[in-house]
């Protein structure tokens, strides 16, 4: 068995080592910007508490922005892959909309922290500055696939589209869930979790049938 040459093995010490290091400055970022808010918590905050040099920060990030595009990246991507395993497991497109929701809800009282980011950061875009488009740019790449996704749900109504729907399942989803966490706490909510589920599938439900939730498109978020 041939053995790594020396620089090799030292090589992928380091990358291992910065590696280590950008995940902590990430899990740190996503835990105050929770419990400080984006807009409050700032660098040398995030790298006090991590136990880094500011200059560390700007290696791995240009801005404080940049690594709150990063976690929203991260999020959402978690949050695609929890929908798609849970949709995966339905045997009809009748039911795809309630796994739909309900992953989305599961996801956000496991990580509370991201249900709270992802709050604030739908309030960055409405801010017209360069960050706030790079954002709505992730946002928007999430809200294509939710479309794709869920769109046999809606394949056969002619008041409805697949984009418009996945613009009103994210949006009451996050927004009821952000309301209750706030004022109840997670623990409360997650006691509720099941006649949340169905109060969002309703009302989801309630507009497709209606067709207004084309109105729904116009927020885009």
């Amino acid at each position: 068995m041939m053995m790594p040459a020396p620089e090799e093995a030292s090589l992928s010490r380091v990358a291992r080592r910065k590696a280590k290091t950008k995940r902590r400055l990430l899990e740190v970022a996503r835990r105050l910007f929770s419990e400080k808010g984006i807009y409050w918590a700032k660098v040398e905050d995030i790298t006090e508490l991590a136990d880094l040099g500011k200059g560390t920060f700007y290696k791995y990030f240009d801005s404080k922005e940049a690594i709150i595009q990063v976690l929203l990246e991260e999020g959402l991507g978690e949050l695609a892959a929890e929908t798609e395993a849970a949709m995966s497991r339905v045997s009809s497109p009748a039911k795809i909309l309630s796994a739909a929701i309900t992953a989305r809800v599961d996801f956000f009282l496991l990580h509370p922290d991201y249900l709270l980011l992802f709050h604030q950061v739908r309030g960055m875009l409405q801010l017209q500055v360069d960050a706030a488009k790079s954002l709505l740019e992730v946002y928007d790449a999430h809200l294509r696939w939710l479309a794709r996704v869920v769109h046999p749900a809606v394949e056969r109504a002619e008041t409805v589209n697949a984009r418009d729907l996945a613009t009103a399942i994210a949006a009451y989803t996050s927004g009821l869930l952000t309301y209750h966490v706030l004022f109840e706490g997670t623990e409360g909510v997650r006691r509720r979790r099941d006649s949340l589920v169905r109060a969002i599938e309703q009302s989801v439900k309630a507009l497709i049938k209606s067709g207004s939730v084309s109105s729904m498109a116009l927020k885009r978020r």
